[in-house]
């Protein structure tokens, strides 16, 4: 394997990857003044607090996770890696990127093997003490790792930990970890997790003070989320109403939540109604379980959202409340910040006027009812025709029952009068079924 240096070095080939792992630093008094490799005369005229900080930009710059130093079945090329193009092109600057831990602190390992975790270890060996970032997977494997995992993870603070593969009972990996090595953890995610036995996962505060976005797929319950955690999609859990009032009272930072509700089997009428005032919250979007009615209604009537921008209620059969959505709309200072809606698969008709008025700042909605429709009656219309009604509205999408009368009151909209507080109505496209409409 001989990597190419796009002509930076004439250095000797690299025979394997882990060979250019194990060799020390070289001392950085060992460039010559009088040295015909322009690199190396460059590099003896930069002190290394300027070379670091270009290395660490040449590796932030390369890509996500290209960034990360990949291993999988085969030997990996080094000329892929700017760390190592860096570090071979003279004994300053492999000096200088030797002791830069953040060239060397994210891993990826496709394929676990025995040999690929000892190659990671002496990889991560110039991080130092540096936080880091490691990715399992997407290879999947049937072998039980936990023994082998837990003792390599526990060697290391973890800041950013995703799991792309199927790994059994990684969940008990994560439990066995110490709390030193999950204590920096920023971020988590575990996809196609599928344990065939349901667990819990406890990411309480004290253990996981820092942890900010978490993304999980699996048969697991999530318990102890805490203060720092700003972005949850659990799109790929099953969550009961309860659950996701527990999650939302208990994070009170979250900015971001992605949920996939089901129905409770207690009934939640015999139970006291939580009151969440949750000031953070800038997107929600609610899914439900493949054919089950999303419990929508009940969910939003112990909320309030001063601060949602988008609303997504999708894949998801909704039995619609416009009462109901009045209520939290009060609650939440008629969303001052809500620009994008989208509503899919109701049970029944929508009353699309009602539902703008609940929004008055929206920008973007979407109405996709199917099999039933969105209804605008003569007072909506003339409500959107006027810029009365929404009027910061620019996008529609639906399925529309009157779409005759709409479409009428669209061309009305070229001569809208100027609303109470002198905003014209601004439709840009209008999208009813199957047809779209551009108004100049």
């Amino acid at each position: 394997m001989t990597p190419s240096f796009h002509g930076l070095a004439n250095k000797p080939p690299v025979k394997q990857q882990h060979q250019a792992i194990q060799n020390p630093p070289l001392s950085a008094g060992n460039a010559s003044a009088n040295s015909t490799n322009p690199m190396e005369a460059l590099g003896s005229c930069l002190n290394e607090d300027v070379l670091r900080e270009i290395f660490i930009r040449c590796v932030s710059d390369h890509g996500n996770d290209s960034k990360y130093f990949t291993l999988d079945n085969s030997k990996p090329s080094i000329h892929n890696y700017p760390q190592f193009s860096v570090s071979r092109v003279c004994s300053s600057w492999r000096h200088a990127a030797l002791l830069t831990p953040l060239l060397w602190n994210n891993v990826m390992i496709q394929y676990l093997t025995e040999s690929n975790l000892s190659i990671a270890r002496k990889y991560l060996l110039h991080a130092r003490n540096l936080p880091i970032s490691i990715i399992l997977g997407p290879v999947i494997t049937v072998q039980d790792w936990h023994s082998q995992l837990t003792d390599f993870l526990s060697s290391y603070r973890l800041r950013h930990l995703m799991v792309r593969a199927v790994i059994p009972r990684f969940h008990a990996v994560l439990h066995d970890l110490p709390r030193r090595s999950v204590e920096d953890l920023e971020l988590l995610e575990m996809f196609y997790n599928h344990d065939p036995e349901e667990a819990t996962i406890d990411l309480n505060d004290i253990r996981y003070p820092k942890l900010a976005s978490v993304d999980i797929s699996g048969a697991y319950k999530i318990s102890g989320c805490g203060s720092s955690l700003r972005v949850f999609d659990g799109t790929g859990l099953l969550m009961t109403v309860i659950e996701s009032w527990d999650l939302l009272s208990r994070c009170p930072s979250l900015e971001e939540a992605q949920i996939r509700m089901m129905p409770d089997d207690v009934s939640l009428k015999q139970l006291p109604e939580p009151r969440i005032h949750h000031q953070c919250l800038r997107t929600l979007i609610l899914e439900s379980k493949s054919g089950a009615e999303i419990p929508f209604s009940i969910f939003i009537a112990a909320l309030a959202l001063p601060s949602l921008e988008k609303m997504h209620v999708s894949n998801a059969r909704v039995a619609w409340s416009a009462t109901a959505f009045q209520s939290l709309a009060q609650r939440s200072n008629h969303f001052p910040n809500l620009s994008d809606f989208l509503l899919s698969s109701a049970t029944s008709d929508v009353d699309a006027g009602t539902l703008l008025a609940s929004m008055p700042h929206v920008t973007r909605v979407y109405l996709m009812c199917h099999p039933f429709k969105a209804v605008f009656d003569q007072r909506a219309l003339n409500g959107l025709a006027s810029g009365s009604l929404a009027p910061r509205l620019q996008y529609l999408m639906g399925s529309i029952s009157n779409g005759k009368e709409f479409m009428d009151m669209v061309s009305r909209m070229r001569n809208a009068q100027m609303s109470s507080n002198g905003v014209p109505a601004p439709f840009t496209k209008v999208a009813a079924g199957n047809y779209c409409y551009d108004i100049e």
